[in-house]
């Protein structure tokens, strides 16, 4: 009879224990010059706060953002970067940065082996032929 109430009673302990942990994991205080995206399984939510934020433990993930920052795309994050030329670049040549030559053009003709520095990424695209 002792060993039973004893298990009961550490199995109830362990419940309590979880749950005030998982309680604990759900509140985010977030600041007034941040806010807390918020994904349940996957799906974007929406941007909540500031102040507190309640997640649903396990199924929603809180990722912070920090207003008026610029985020990083692909395009933002090559821009300032310094690399090399491959080839004379001026309407168009070869240029070595982030470990991969990417094609380039300039408004004044720069020899090879100089070192450049990114000003801005442009897309080149063409239109896709529809198989009807």
């Amino acid at each position: 009879m002792e060993n039973t109430f004893g298990a009961v009673l550490c199995l109830f302990g362990a419940i309590v224990f979880i749950t005030i942990i998982m309680l604990a994991s759900s509140i985010r205080i977030v600041r007034e010059d941040t806010r807390l995206s918020v994904y349940r399984l996957g799906r974007y939510l929406g941007d909540k706060g500031p102040g507190l934020v309640l997640l649903i433990p396990v199924i929603d993930r809180g990722v912070p953002k920090r207003l008026g920052e610029v985020e990083k795309t692909p395009s933002t994050r090559l821009v300032g970067v310094v690399g090399e030329t491959r080839t004379t670049v001026y309407t168009g040549g070869k240029v070595f940065l982030a470990s991969e030559e990417w094609d380039a053009v300039s408004q004044t003709p720069i020899s090879p082996g100089q070192r450049v520095r990114v000003v801005r990424m442009i897309l080149e695209v063409e239109k896709e032929e529809s198989s009807l």
